[in-house]
């Protein structure tokens, strides 16, 4: 009996070695991309990180496409155009060609995606301006060869700044599946000189995606967002108006913002969210506070009284939040999520799903009140 029971494990011992693969034959999918093709309906584009590449960086970055009809014949045609065996084991980022967005066109597209095992329905979703090649290879930099900075990218801006969404794609696909809620992604492209306009306008705000007034080493950007009615892309906001989205949405940590003051001087305030919004909805009618922190930055250069400083300050982000919510409702997103609490008032599923909210979302009216405190004295965030 001992020896029979010895030769099956040895059988299954040498079974896995024969089947086992070393780990140089694998290259790592780090981003996946997707948009319009010119002789098949699908670009698929992959930054893939290579084992074993240079001496100095042990990483070997590279960026490769294939046009096609789906995703499984995109995974194909890369696998047999690429020596190493392809894993997405280890993809972070799913990045959607704005040409796609603004029809909706990239639904059917990930209506195969999600079929292979290894790519992970909770990628970092963002909007890339076209083409996605460039975004992608935008993002390599001698300084970062692993790419450890913008596998996070998404999840670090929208943390320590508010510039940006950070949303899953399982949370993008929630949004178009059961209505409650418009998705906003972060949006990203190569570096530009000049702003991109964003839907709502005003006082320019140099934190658009895909038009940073900046140059470094990577030469493309992650900030702002794209905002979306359904499945389709409807426009962009700024960082600032990014940033005053979350705080209505509830993920809203902390920021920076810089205002001009009525007697012409400037001030930079640091936010952060004290507690969660409260936000009521009933007849038509919403209400939304917010309960916030500012810490007045460089405040030896600022004149105004502090009990003066902080009601214009309230009061501008009241003013702020409510063109942002006037832009969005021109394009029909409910990128504030205001449906969440119109579906948590019927009993039913069914009851949910024949109501027209979007046309209610079109008339609804919205107050919004800041409770500020104020601080002084800190160095930024």
């Amino acid at each position: 009996m001992r020896r029979i029971l010895l030769i099956l494990l040895c059988c299954m011992f040498f079974c896995g070695c024969m089947q086992s693969k070393n780990i140089d034959e694998y290259a790592y999918v780090l981003n996946v991309g997707v948009e319009r093709g010119t002789t098949m309906p699908y670009l698929v584009t992959a930054l893939i990180s290579v084992p074993g590449g240079t001496e100095d960086t042990k990483v070997e970055n590279r960026v490769v496409t294939a046009e096609a009809r789906s995703f499984s014949e995109a995974y194909e045609t890369l696998n047999a155009m690429y020596p190493s065996r392809l894993s997405f084991a280890r993809a972070s980022l799913l990045a959607i060609g704005e040409d796609l967005c603004a029809d909706g066109a990239q639904t059917g597209f990930f209506d195969f995606a999600l079929g292979k095992p290894d790519l992970w329905p909770n990628l970092r979703t963002v909007v890339v301006k076209p083409p996605v090649r460039d975004v992608f290879e935008g993002l390599i930099s001698e300084a970062d060869p692993s790419l450890r900075k913008i596998k996070t990218a998404a999840g670090d801006l929208s943390d320590e700044s508010g510039l940006t969404a950070d949303t899953g794609y399982s949370t993008y696909t929630e949004a178009i599946g059961d209505k409650r809620f418009d998705a906003m992604l972060a949006y990203a492209g190569v570096n530009e000189y000049g702003l991109t306009p964003d839907l709502v306008g005003g006082e320019a705000y140099p934190y658009v995606g895909g038009s940073l007034l900046v140059e470094s080493t990577l030469k493309t950007s992650i900030a702002g967002s794209a905002v979306f009615d359904g499945d389709r892309m409807v426009g962009i906001l700024d960082g600032r108006h990014t940033m005053e989205v979350l705080m209505v949405t509830g993920a809203f940590r902390k920021g920076e913002m810089h205002y001009t003051l009525p007697d012409g001087g400037t001030l930079r305030a640091a936010l952060y969210r004290m507690r969660a919004p409260k936000i009521r909805l009933k007849n038509g009618e919403a209400t939304v506070r917010l309960y916030l922190k500012a810490d007045v930055i460089e405040p030896e250069t600022v004149l105004m009284e502090r009990n003066a400083l902080k009601a214009y300050l309230a009061n501008r982000l009241e003013t702020e939040l409510s063109a942002v919510l006037a832009a969005l409702q021109s394009v029909n997103s409910d990128a504030m999520g205001f449906g969440r609490f119109r579906a948590a008032q019927f009993r039913s599923a069914s009851g949910w799903e024949a109501c027209n909210w979007k046309a209610e979302y079109k008339t609804l009216r919205v107050t919004f009140s800041v409770t500020l405190m104020l601080s002084y004295g800190v160095k930024g965030v």
